[in-house]
């Protein structure tokens, strides 16, 4: 079965777990994996010398095997565009030029057909609600967006697993009590309107696994943790891994094990395609 390895959060910085990174990495040279998602917030501050870390890292994933990457809000220096008033592009100066230009990219691996969707819009009207604290936080996916993740989904080859990536969390928060999204609950359907099979998000810095029905739609959504220390509750941080064939999806969590020093699995769910 193709594995798909999730990560997101990195937060490179003073935030980051380099004990962590540093096991990804092996495994980035070990060739563990067939495809490397990673949902966003590579950087803490969007500074140059935390891109030039978080890019060093990206390296070695697309050495390893296909790589799709997104920003995240952490990865916008939304302060050059507020509100629309400013320059658009220096917002995401730092990130195109260290990670990749492309800031909604799709990947093609054998049996996978991956689309993302950037929800990392800084402060916008359309960004904006009615609580403060969500001001350069929250996420949004615009009307355009979605078609066009659609169309590329449904452009897949016949027996694809259907793949959407975007930073902000689709499920709301158990500990955090926070959704992602602006539109909260409504960005389930937004997600269920791409007709994805599995969704792959972050941001909110807790691990969860849960498959959603939207009306006659259905899909995995994978929210995995962050691998910085600033990990919701104390919980250990984690990556994801993904294996799928023609019937099933299978999702394995890897949390940080202080005992082996390294990632081991700690749950599993399979789930029906």
């Amino acid at each position: 079965m193709p594995t798909l390895v999730h990560l997101s959060d990195i937060h490179f910085g003073p935030p980051e777990r380099q004990d962590a990174v540093a096991a990804v990495a092996r495994r980035f040279a070990e060739r563990r994996w067939d495809v490397v998602a990673i949902s966003g917030d590579l950087t803490q501050r969007n500074t140059r010398a935390q891109f030039a870390r978080a890019k060093a890292f990206v390296d070695q994933a697309r050495a390893s095997a296909p790589t799709a990457v997104i920003p995240g809000n952490h990865d916008v220096a939304w302060w050059w565009c507020a509100g629309g008033a400013g320059v658009p592009a220096l917002m995401y100066r730092g990130y195109r030029k260290w990670i990749a230009t492309d800031l909604e990219p799709s990947l093609h691996a054998p049996g996978m057909t991956l689309a993302s969707i950037n929800t990392s819009h800084g402060i916008q009207w359309h960004t904006l609600t009615t609580r403060l604290r969500d001001l350069s936080v929250v996420g949004a996916m615009r009307p355009a967006q979605r078609r066009r993740a659609a169309a590329e989904l449904a452009a897949a080859p016949a027996g694809d697993l259907r793949v959407l990536m975007v930073h902000h969390n689709v499920l709301r928060g158990t500990l955090s009590n926070r959704w992602g999204l602006t539109t909260r609950e409504r960005g389930l359907d937004d997600v269920a309107s791409t007709a994805c099979e599995l969704v792959l998000c972050g941001h909110d810095h807790e691990s969860q696994v849960a498959q959603v029905t939207r009306g006659a739609r259905r899909f995995v959504v994978s929210q995995v943790n962050t691998l910085s220390n600033r990990a919701r509750g104390g919980r250990p941080v984690c990556y994801h891994e993904v294996a799928w064939d023609e019937a099933t999806i299978g999702i394995v969590r890897h949390e940080w094990s202080a005992a082996a020093s390294d990632f081991v699995p700690a749950a599993s769910w399979s789930f029906a395609r």
